[in-house]
């Protein structure tokens, strides 16, 4: 595996995002049908650019966690955003796993291929026994994404500053 992909699952390698992935965030950060559930869409370079330095500054202080690109094996070019992170970008927090696929690639089962591959790579490199995921209670896709994954739907929690739904996966004991 090359030095920056952290992940590799059937179809994707995956590596830590870094401000050279700016063009390709900021077509998912500006389009409001991607962040549709998420905030509302952004189009300032600037701020797009701080959420990256944020980014960075946080997976350099928390090595293995972060935002991360996905792209399609050998060397395609991006099609996702995923993370694997402490809840709130808090550390201590349980960690979270979330995913964001380019419009032109849903429904091709990616969403639960990056999921699964970010999950099973926080099991293994951190030692936890359980990943948390967050979703709004209308985004019915990333719904059936999660319990597609092996997430268990838990409650409610407000989070994010709104209210969503807290899904869980539990580490597999032998």
């Amino acid at each position: 595996m090359s030095e920056n992909i952290l992940i590799e699952s059937t179809r994707l390698r995956i590596r830590p995002l870094t401000m050279v992935d700016f063009d390709f965030f900021y077509s998912m950060q500006s389009d409001p049908e991607m962040m549709r559930f998420i905030r509302p869409p952004e189009t300032d370079e600037a701020v797009i650019k701080s959420r990256i330095e944020m980014m960075e500054n946080y997976a350099a202080e928390n090595p293995g966690l972060g935002t991360f690109l996905g792209m399609f094996k050998p060397d395609g070019p991006p099609m996702a955003l995923g993370v694997l992170r402490h809840l709130e970008y808090q550390p201590g927090n349980d960690l979270e796993v979330g995913y964001l696929i380019a419009r032109d690639h849903w429904g091709q089962g990616l969403a639960t291929e990056m999921t699964q591959a970010l999950t099973q790579f926080g099991f293994e490199r951190f030692g936890v026994n359980l990943v948390r995921a967050v979703v709004d209670p209308e985004n019915l896709a990333s719904q059936r994404v999660l319990l597609k994954s092996g997430f268990v739907l838990e409650g409610k929690r407000v989070i994010y500053d709104s209210e969503n739904l807290e899904f869980v996966r539990y580490k597999e004991t032998a």
